[in-house]
């Protein structure tokens, strides 16, 4: 039996040894097409890489500056719901609140009322070095003149929504927040590097202004209520904790008011990028490449071994 079982398996390793052997055999000789097939998709991808435009991305790291009365926020609170009063949202969910902010629509809105945005957005195609400006695609938008010249198609104007640009701007822009640290990376990418460090500027400065004047706004209708509320106090108690949650909001507003930066403060701050970050032209034609020469392979071996068609 041991004899019988070795001569099976020499012959099965024979077999494998005559299949590898016609393996290499049949791609040999087709050597030539498959060394043609991986240069024309290394051609392709060198003249595909080419045609891309240069992306430069500028970033910063931003913490969330909770303020002194952060410490003091569940007192307050505390303070606020035992005499029927909803005090604003929690000083330490501010981090959360402008993440949500700046990936908005309606944020979006606001920024593209800023000169020059929205057609960087929606109509960039290229950068000029030398002159350190934007080329717009005149198919789309016409600088000479300011006007938006696309057609209109689809329920769209030639001038583009903010609800369109949207999801342009959401991919020009991230935004992440580090679960460990609670610090926020945000990052602006675009073909011009000097619109993509000053549009990364307005976006944290625009950010901390709605976000003070959203909490002017809300403190200064807390104070009104709190002083209505101050003579129908009959007990002492009431009466301190109606004053300790005045004192509370005009805290607020104090630090609204001083603070430059107000929630997103900047550890590290936006910069002009001198290199660019996409597209990794090198990649791209060596995948390509590669992938080339694996379909030509595949497609040699399949005629051989299923249709049979090679000689």
């Amino acid at each position: 039996m041991s004899i019988s079982n070795n001569r099976s398996k020499e012959i099965t390793l024979h077999d494998d040894e005559i299949d590898l052997k016609e393996l290499f055999d049949v791609i040999w000789k087709k050597k030539i097409l498959i060394i043609l097939v991986t240069l024309a998709f290394a051609l392709s991808s060198v003249l595909f890489s080419l045609s891309l435009t240069n992306l430069y991305k500028s970033e910063a790291l931003l913490t969330v500056n909770l303020g002194s009365n952060a410490r003091s926020s569940s007192s307050i609170g505390s303070l606020a719901s035992s005499i029927g009063f909803n005090m604003p949202a929690n000083l330490g969910d501010k981090g959360i609140l402008a993440i949500e902010t700046v990936q908005s629509r309606d944020f979006l809105k606001h920024l593209i009322t800023f000169e020059n945005v929205l057609p960087s957005i929606m109509a960039a195609r290229g950068y000029d070095r030398s002159s350190k400006k934007i080329q717009y695609d005149p198919k789309i938008y016409n600088e000479s003149n300011g006007q938006w010249v696309r057609p209109q198609k689809n329920n769209r104007k030639s001038t583009p929504s903010y609800i369109e640009a949207h999801g342009s701007y959401l991919g020009q822009m991230s935004i992440v927040r580090n679960q460990e640290t609670s610090n926020i990376s945000i990052s602006v990418e675009h073909v011009s590097p000097i619109f993509a460090k000053e549009f990364l500027e307005l976006i944290i400065n625009e950010a901390n202004e709605l976000l003070r004047n959203k909490d002017l706004l809300e403190s200064n209708d807390a104070i009104a209520y709190l002083n209505s509320e101050m003579p129908k106090a009959s007990l002492i108690s009431m009466k301190e904790a109606i004053n300790k949650l005045v004192l509370s909001q005009l805290e607020t507003q104090m630090m609204a008011k001083i603070s430059t930066e107000y929630i997103l403060k900047t550890i590290e701050p936006p910069f002009i990028p001198e290199i660019k970050s996409s597209p990794n032209r090198a990649l791209i034609c060596i995948v390509s490449t590669l992938f080339g020469g694996m379909i030509a392979i595949f497609w040699v071996l399949m005629r051989h071994y299923v249709l049979g068609r090679v000689k």
